[in-house]
């Protein structure tokens, strides 16, 4: 009986060891397929940050608004996702809140963005800083991502109306 209980311990020790951790903050994975690249992105929700741009231009009125969304990697370098079309203001803000409540519903999301990654660290053009709160100030290492998909264990927002193909795991909504 004593053997039993010792071991009870051991087992209850281990599983509450186990159980204590943490989610990794950061991890994706790349699917090259025939028309672009696929990249599944798990992230903690503190690590992304979004925007709504707009870009001057005289002739189109409002319809110059763009949406970004910037990730901080594990390396504190910053992805930057784009919404592939330019928006009306009202629209871009409209998506900005709803992913803004995925965000805030879960501590971990998972992203699908696709084309290639494109490194524009050693670029000499001077980008803007990106704030992650207490994680801290980031210049953009990677863009040229196009969003897809963001989802949480509860929620999912899709930009893929237009894509054949989605990532792996993610359902076309």
């Amino acid at each position: 009986m004593r053997r039993l209980k010792n071991r009870f311990i051991v087992l209850s020790l281990y599983l509450f060891i186990a159980g204590c951790q943490s989610a990794p903050v950061f991890n994706i994975e790349t699917f090259h397929t025939k028309a672009d690249d696929l990249h599944v992105i798990q992230v903690s929700s503190n690590r992304v940050r979004q925007n709504c741009l707009f870009f001057n231009a005289e002739a189109e009125n409002n319809w110059r608004h763009q949406y970004f969304m910037y990730i901080l990697n594990d390396k504190n370098e910053v992805l930057e996702i784009m919404q592939s079309t330019h928006q009306d203001k009202d629209t871009c803000s409209s998506q900005e809140h709803r992913i803004e409540k995925i965000l805030q519903s879960g501590s971990q999301v998972k992203i699908c963005a696709r084309d290639e990654l494109k490194n524009v660290q050693n670029t000499q053009e001077q980008k803007a800083l990106i704030q992650f709160g207490p994680l801290g100030r980031h210049k953009v290492n990677y863009e040229a991502l196009t969003l897809d998909t963001i989802c949480n264990s509860k929620k999912c927002l899709s930009n893929n109306e237009a894509w054949v193909n989605t990532c792996p795991g993610f359902v076309k909504h």
